[in-house]
């Protein structure tokens, strides 16, 4: 006879009332549960074996009791569904509750050491994304993948060139539009088999660069339509993809004390490493969200290409002191840094961002 996962009739809502907060670790059909009271003792644990019995679970759950759990497949869809019944959930990063687990890592640890990561004030939590920022975030997920495939495809059809001593120049032109002179010319040392695989190869990277094509298209149709993406695409440096990757973010910038924290929390300050009166800054510390941050700097170099030397506004005269004194490189990420702030700022308020005349005077904002 098949058994039937329940929660147990001990365990009931009564018992919780005890407990402050509960952590679950999450999977797709098992679920450990521990709650610990205010003096972070731990008084309850269970395992529950069926998406349905957990849902039960939640639905028992006072109202006062905070649900902790940490980023993985499927923690937003239960933190919505916490919200919507009134409860208060927190999704913590995998990577910093993994810092607290002590012991062998299995379900029983994980859940403790959620409960622990939730003690640590230094910690904060995931913003609970709703189901529009979830669909844009996707987007973003699938164009970073057919992006880096194609990006890994050039790279293999250069490498299959050059053992026959033929090497392309970088860029995609050299791709789109030399390597088929080259299939084509019948001098060049090349065996029927590999023509025949690099075109088939080059066929499918044609593909790639057209579905990439087609997710920027909707990203930029969803930048159009949103306020708060138009008005951060008033910054120099962001465009509709940065600004539709700022906002399925859904960072709220009010936890953060300045503009140079919400710059700190993508990684655009250098990594420290002091002690006492010796303080020590290396390179850049890259942490947080690789993808904005990548995508930032990105668009630094490109205001960085097109920047006329002869241009007299003070951001592009800024600009031109920083690449003779620090170089493209230095310069591009010091203007992403910069960028971040200024984002940082108008997500707070309903101005766009308006660059210093040429005549000196600070540039008032637009509303």
């Amino acid at each position: 006879m098949k058994k039937h996962t329940t929660v147990k009739q001990s365990l009931s809502s009564t018992d919780l009332s005890t407990c402050t907060t509960v952590a679950v670790d999450l999977a797709k059909q098992v679920f450990q549960i521990a709650g610990e009271n205010a003096l972070g003792q731990v008084l309850y644990e269970e395992r529950i074996k069926s998406r349905e019995a957990f849902h039960t679970f939640l639905r028992q759950l006072p109202p006062t009791i905070v649900v902790l759990m940490e980023t993985g497949p499927g923690a937003q869809a239960w933190a919505r569904q916490l919200q919507a019944q009134g409860s208060l959930a927190r999704i913590l990063p995998a990577q910093l509750v993994a810092k607290h687990r002590s012991g062998a890592k299995n379900d029983r640890n994980d859940a403790q050491a959620i409960l622990r990561a939730g003690r640590d004030s230094k910690i904060a939590a995931v913003p609970i994304k709703s189901a529009t920022a979830l669909a844009m975030q996707a987007l973003h997920r699938a164009r970073q993948g057919y992006v880096r495939r194609r990006t890994a495809m050039s790279n293999q059809m250069r490498g299959l060139l050059m053992e026959h001593g033929i090497t392309l120049a970088q860029g995609d032109a050299a791709i789109n539009q030399t390597l088929p002179r080259v299939l084509e010319d019948a001098t060049q040392p090349l065996p029927d088999m590999l023509r025949e695989l690099v075109d088939e190869l080059l066929g499918e990277w044609r593909q790639l660069g057209e579905r990439i094509n087609v997710l920027s298209g909707r990203l930029e149709n969803a930048a159009n339509e949103d306020k708060t993406a138009r008005r951060l695409m008033s910054v120099r440096g962001i465009g509709p993809i940065i600004a539709t990757a700022l906002l399925a973010k859904q960072t709220d910038p009010e936890r953060f004390a300045n503009a140079r924290q919400f710059a700190a929390y993508f990684g655009m300050v250098p990594e420290q490493n002091s002690s006492g009166q010796r303080v020590r800054l290396g390179r850049m510390s890259k942490r947080g969200d690789s993808y904005v941050r990548s995508l930032m700097v990105q668009g630094a170099h490109a205001v960085l290409r097109h920047l006329r030397p002869d241009s007299e506004q003070p951001d592009d005269r800024r600009l031109q002191r920083w690449q003779e004194r620090l170089g493209r490189k230095e310069a591009a990420i010091r203007l992403a840094n910069r960028n971040f702030r200024i984002v940082w700022v108008l997500l707070q308020n309903d101005q766009t961002y308006r660059s210093q005349p040429a005549d000196g005077r600070p540039a008032a904002p637009s509303h």
